[in-house]
């Protein structure tokens, strides 16, 4: 695939949409491309990952054994979560039919957000938006819980 069709799908993901032209190009340039089969796993629930994938063609799905949690379609993204910060997954993902991923590593992501403060904003509302405005107190000095993973106050 040519960087140009690549920058094309990233443009079309909503963190990355609308983001300069060069700095596209040269995100695309660094995602790989993976061509997995239909009913390959792409990743597995508890494996280790830095990574996140834009489906530039096909479908996948995202579960927990066999429980589906949702399907992605073309110019969805996955792992964000991972890419931001290298942890186990949370699920596993599957391809539904045959697909081109675009891959792109926690090394690379940070690269490119300390080169752009654009890309850093997109991604934060986009986490925002997916996690939803009411998830996390707004009023300072309020201790918080989250996924009984952090404890903290607003300071």
């Amino acid at each position: 695939m040519l960087t140009i069709e690549k920058a094309m799908i990233l443009n079309e993901v909503d963190f990355f949409s609308g983001l300069p032209g060069e700095l596209l190009s040269e995100m695309a340039a660094a995602a790989t491309e993976m061509d997995v089969p239909a009913g390959r796993k792409v990743t597995a629930e508890g494996e280790y990952s830095s990574a996140m994938y834009v489906v530039a063609s096909g479908r996948v799905r995202i579960h927990e054994g066999e429980k589906v949690i949702r399907e992605l379609t073309e110019r969805r993204s996955f792992g964000t979560r991972c890419a931001l910060d290298p942890r186990d997954r949370s699920s596993s993902v599957t391809a539904m039919d045959d697909c081109l991923l675009l891959k792109i590593e926690h090394e690379v992501l940070f690269e490119f957000i300390a080169e752009s403060p654009a890309l850093a904003k997109r991604i934060i509302g986009s986490l925002c938006r997916r996690i939803g405005n009411d998830s996390l107190p707004c009023t300072r000095n309020e201790t918080f819980v989250t996924a009984n993973r952090y404890e903290g106050e607003w300071k």
